[in-house]
């Protein structure tokens, strides 16, 4: 039961500009823009083990609003659920670093008649992420100020061209007010150590797809199917490392080289749209939510054509579903977003089972 103990209400303001990470952007950037934010958190008090293991981080949700500009996109609105992990407690002194990833709306994207200058977002409806860094000083039991740095990414992930994304870089400043204040005793002990676990190896697999635009504003959405494979050794049960295999069918890539001749034929178009990569990611486990971060290389010769760039990132969100089958397996469901750089090249929804 969530008792009003653990609520808290935050407010943040934030000052930052847009910034230019490839010469291809044509929105404005360098330009002062403001923000602010108005979000909800929930205080873990170590009622599962994984809390206590995590230093009693805080879940929550943030709706938030970046004035972007008339001349260029508008205003941004979002609704961003976060994590926020301690990373030290010192006396009424703290910091923290959060991590979120949801939906946002732009109000003026891309229009070839009424935007056609501004090339950073090309759909009203886009993914924010932000990662946050800040330290926070009680000032009452209920009342919190805290000041920080921050970047938020907003992109649709090439679902609709043109894609730039924007990247917001910004320093912010704000108050959280707890209903009522917790105390030492409040937060409970793990029962058991993270470190006590039967099984250290296992395995997983995942699938997934994606739809992007390519080469032309306005086309066709075309799907890009994703197959992945690694295995995993367990640091602790915080905490997992995989190597493993990135499988792509990129249908955006294969449909475009072959109506433009880039490929001579259907079998060749096959074979330059098939990406194949290997993979180093880690996972951080919060109970039955992690973040997964991975980075690849491509391999191979004649496929992994038309790639941006040799190497690539993807940060996943996932959420695990019960055990089936005597504890043997378990699925999970979860979002992707892959970029080469700063530039993202899509995102995925994705469908799993670790063993």
């Amino acid at each position: 039961m969530l008792s009003a103990q653990r609520i808290a209400v935050e407010a943040s303001l934030y000052h930052g500009t847009v910034y230019r990470h490839t010469t291809k952007l044509t929105t404005q950037t360098g330009e002062q823009i403001g923000g602010q934010e108005l979000g909800f958190r929930i205080q873990t008090t170590g009622r599962r083990d994984w809390q206590a293991w995590r230093h009693y981080p805080a879940l929550g949700i943030a709706f938030s609003h970046f004035r972007l500009g008339a001349g260029n996109h508008g205003d941004a609105f979002g609704g961003l659920p976060f994590l926020s992990l301690p990373v030290f407690r010192f006396g009424d002194w703290s910091a923290h670093f959060r991590v979120g990833t949801g939906m946002a709306w732009i109000t003026r994207p891309y229009n070839w008649f009424s935007n056609p200058t501004q090339n950073a977002i090309g759909s009203h409806w886009n993914n924010i992420s932000q990662f946050r860094l800040g330290v926070e000083y009680r000032a009452t039991p209920r009342l919190h100020f805290n000041a920080g740095g921050s970047m938020t990414h907003l992109s649709n992930g090439g679902a609709t061209l043109p894609n730039h994304g924007i990247n917001i870089f910004s320093g912010w400043t704000g108050a959280y007010w707890q209903f009522h204040p917790l105390k030492n005793g409040d937060y409970k002990a793990a029962q058991n150590s993270k470190h006590s676990m039967q099984r250290r190896f296992g395995a997983q697999l995942q699938g997934g797809i994606a739809l992007m635009e390519i080469a032309s504003f306005d086309g066709p959405k075309h799907p890009v199917w994703i197959f992945s494979t690694a295995g995993y050794f367990m640091i602790s049960q915080t905490n997992r490392v995989l190597i493993g295999l990135d499988y792509e069918s990129n249908g955006a890539i294969y449909s475009w080289g072959l109506h433009s001749a880039r490929f001579p034929d259907e079998s060749s178009a096959r074979q330059g749209s098939t990406r194949v990569a290997v993979t180093a990611a880690e996972e951080f486990l919060f109970g039955d939510i992690s973040i997964l971060l991975q980075f690849g290389k491509y391999l191979g010769n004649g496929i992994n054509q038309f790639t941006p760039n040799p190497v690539y990132a993807k940060v996943s969100a996932r959420y695990y579903l019960p055990t089936i089958f005597h504890k043997e397996l378990r699925p999970f469901a979860g979002v992707s977003i892959k970029a080469h750089k700063f530039t993202a090249e899509f995102i995925s929804w994705n469908l799993g089972l670790t063993f």
